[in-house]
C-alpha cells in the first residue's frame, strides 16, 4: 500500500490543509470464466471475495492514519467481461442531484445494490474517503426507437 501525505493551499479556516491518501493494489480473484454469464448470486459470491481484501486493506489503511484510500481499476470484478456476462455484476447507482441516500444507513432503498451497502459501511466503519470502480448501470425510458432490451437491460442500439 502506497501512502501519500497531500498538501494544499486551503484559504478557508474551515479546511484543512492537508490529508493522507493510500492506493491500494491487489492480485484480483478473478472470475475464470468471466465471457460465460452467471446469476446475480454468484456474482455476488465473487464480488465478496474482493470486497472482504477491501475490508481488511481498509483498516489497515485507517490504523495508519488514511483519510482517503483508492482501490484498483476493476479490482472488483476482474476484466474481460462481456456485454451479457457482466450484467449480474452491475448494480444501479442513483443520482446524487436526484436524491440523497446513504446505502450504510438505508440499504433496502434500492434493489441489488450490495456492493454500494458494502462500501459504504466499509467508508463509515473505518472514518474513510473510499474510491473504488465499480460497474454500474442506469435504467432507460424504454423508447423504443432509442432503446433495445436485451438479457434485461436497455442498450442504445
Amino acid at each position: 500500500m502506497l501512502y501519500l501525505n497531500w498538501t494544499c493551499g486551503a484559504h478557508s479556516h474551515h479546511l484543512p490543509s492537508s490529508y493522507v491518501a493510500a492506493v491500494y493494489e491487489h492480485c484480483v480473484a478473478l472470475n475464470p470464466e468471466p465471457r460465460v454469464p452467471v446469476s446475480r448470486s454468484a456474482a455476488l459470491r465473487h464480488l465478496r471475495q474482493n470486497l472482504q481484501v477491501y475490508s481488511k486493506q481498509a483498516a489497515r489503511a485507517a490504523l495508519q492514519g488514511a483519510q482517503i484510500l483508492v482501490f484498483p481499476e476493476d479490482g472488483l470484478q476482474g476484466f474481460n467481461f462481456t456485454r451479457s456476462s457482466i450484467a449480474a455484476y452491475l448494480e444501479v447507482v442513483p443520482d446524487p442531484q436526484q436524491e440523497s441516500w446513504n446505502p450504510c444507513e438505508d440499504p433496502q432503498r434500492h434493489p441489488n445494490t450490495e456492493v454500494q451497502h458494502w462500501l459504504s459501511c466499509l467508508a463509515r466503519r473505518h472514518g474513510l474517503y473510499v474510491v473504488a470502480n465499480m460497474g454500474s448501470v442506469q435504467p432507460c425510458s424504454g423508447d423504443s426507437e432509442v432503446t433495445q432490451k436485451r438479457a434485461g437491460l436497455w442498450w442504445p442500439h
